[in-house]
């Protein structure tokens, strides 16, 4: 049953916190300006209406802001509590109340609560900063940032043995004897292999797990129709033999944390773990939503996503967006230009040629998109609609008249000749996106001052990953599972933005108390 804690502070408790607590301590701070309360409705469909009576939600949630605001962990927040008056003045309590342990509040994280009561907290925060007028809408910057999943990384061998010892354990609590039946014949079998040769391979290696794994299956057939928890440690062996064994490019690296990922972020920068994918407004550097995501998803697949959670979770929409080169897909360009936000998103630079071909900036489209014209001034508005299969995008193929191509001086620079004297084509073709047209404002654009300075403002957006990284753990995740990651990314930006929200309404001080 939900119990909101209202205790009665005694003249000894009044006496006590205003003789010893700083008035311009950052928690007076924010208790001034963010009444905590809408964490009740929030939560009440999580308790029961009769029952012994829990702890105060809003106390529990506001302890999980002191985690984050101060970098404590679970027990560590239980003893500073005890200890620091500040502390308990935040939380409403007495000097006599107890302290609620750590184990009620991995409870109350665990059972209590799903990712979403916290993406519905980090939301509420971003209305009051509405509310105090402290976003302006004029530009928003998006970019993302890696966080270390909280494990160890095996080798491919290791991983396999893990994860198969997982699927041995799960046996044996329904069938020990297979188990240890099964666990002795697979050591055997690997410790002959490795006599024999010492450069025993990792595919070896799972291809004497599989044999054995498909042993299981067919032994416990039944086991797995109605056992959870077998099939879970079963489908995960089996699903990091399948990725490994066909080289998939979405493979499990740790089998504590099946769901953290691995990726190249830059040539020989390789990140395991998730990514904290956010959108700020560029004026007061609020965070105004995230995304939590396993690290090898591409950024440019979550601008949409931040864009619409913007506008339908606390109805604000940019007049422009700033972002790096590598959200710069053309749908995410088309997207943009659909909804009349101006993009300030960079090119690539275009690939040199050695043969001195033309490229595609040599051609020049009309600002309809109806006609292009070559570098020898030829124009054609003749095209036809394609269907790549291979990236499932249409695309517009524009053909140039065949004289005009075979009588062309240029031509040994636009059309590719074999080896053989022949050309590649009886006539040139200029193959686009069928929203190139978005691209073609988008380049118009780069060339202008207004983009310069804006694309120049995102250095604002990799000061609040700093700032998470540095004050509120943001770095590496406390917990495990895509489900643990998107509690701590969204409490890390929730506590950011808490603290930013204090700097924009109070004058900075040299001696704020923290």
């Amino acid at each position: 049953m939900l119990k909101k804690n209202r205790p009665q502070l005694d003249m000894f408790d009044h006496v006590i916190f205003e003789k010893l607590v700083p008035k311009d301590h950052l928690l007076i701070k924010i208790d001034s300006i963010i009444d905590f309360s809408f964490i009740y409705d929030l939560v009440k469909d999580q308790y029961s209406p009769i029952g012994r009576g829990s702890k105060d939600p809003v106390m529990l949630v506001k302890i999980f802001l002191l985690e984050y605001l101060y970098r404590l962990s679970d027990v560590e927040v239980v003893k500073r509590i005890q200890t620091d008056i500040v502390f308990r003045w935040f939380l409403n309590l007495g000097i006599n109340d107890t302290v609620p342990d750590d184990t009620t509040l991995s409870f109350f994280r665990v059972q209590r609560l799903t990712e979403e009561h916290f993406e519905a907290f980090f939301t509420e925060i971003v209305k009051k900063c509405i509310e105090k007028d402290l976003i302006r809408s004029n530009r928003f910057i998006i970019d993302s940032t890696d966080v270390a999943a909280n494990v160890n990384y095996p080798s491919i061998k290791k991983l396999a043995r893990i994860a198969f010892n997982k699927v041995i354990q799960a046996v044996a609590e329904f069938n020990e004897l297979l188990a240890t039946e099964i666990a002795a014949a697979i050591e055997s079998e690997l410790d002959l292999a490795y006599e024999k040769s010492e450069k025993f391979s990792w595919r070896e290696h799972f291809e004497i797990t599989q044999k054995y794994l498909d042993k299981l299956y067919i032994k416990t057939y039944d086991e797995l129709q109605y056992n959870p928890k077998y099939l879970d440690a079963f489908g995960l062996c089996y699903d990091l033999l399948d990725q490994y064994t066909n080289n998939k490019k979405d493979k499990i690296v740790s089998i504590v944390d099946p769901d953290a990922r691995v990726a190249h972020k830059s040539p020989g920068n390789v990140k395991k773990g998730y990514k904290d994918h956010i959108i700020i407004d560029e004026d007061s550097e609020i965070i105004l939503a995230s995304s939590q995501t396993p690290f090898n998803v591409g950024d440019g697949k979550k601008l949409k996503e931040l864009l619409q959670k913007t506008e339908t979770q606390v109805g604000l929409k940019p007049k422009e967006l700033s972002a790096d080169k590598v959200y710069g897909e053309t749908e995410n360009r088309a997207f943009l230009k659909d909804n009349t936000i101006i993009s300030n998103i960079a090119f690539y630079e275009e690939s040199s040629s050695e043969n001195n071909y033309f490229k595609m900036k040599d051609f020049v489209f009309s600002d309809d998109f109806k006609t292009v014209t070559c570098p020898n001034g030829k124009s054609t508005e003749f095209f036809k609609i394609k269907h790549d299969k291979v990236n499932n995008r249409d695309m517009k193929d524009f053909q140039f008249d065949v004289k005009d191509c075979s009588q062309c001086p240029l031509i040994e620079q636009c059309i590719y000749r074999y080896k053989n004297g022949k050309y590649q084509y009886k006539n040139k073709r200029v193959t686009v996106y069928l929203r190139y047209d978005a691209v073609i404002t988008d380049k118009a654009r780069v060339t202008t001052p207004e983009f310069t300075i804006a694309y120049n403002k995102r250095y604002k957006i990799e000061r609040r990953f700093a700032t998470m990284v540095r004050n509120h753990g943001l770095r590496r995740c406390r917990y495990i599972r895509l489900r643990g990651a998107k509690i701590h990314i969204t409490m890390a930006n929730l506590a950011c933005n808490i603290v930013r929200m204090v700097s924009l309404l109070f004058p900075p001080t040299k001696n704020l108390k923290i």
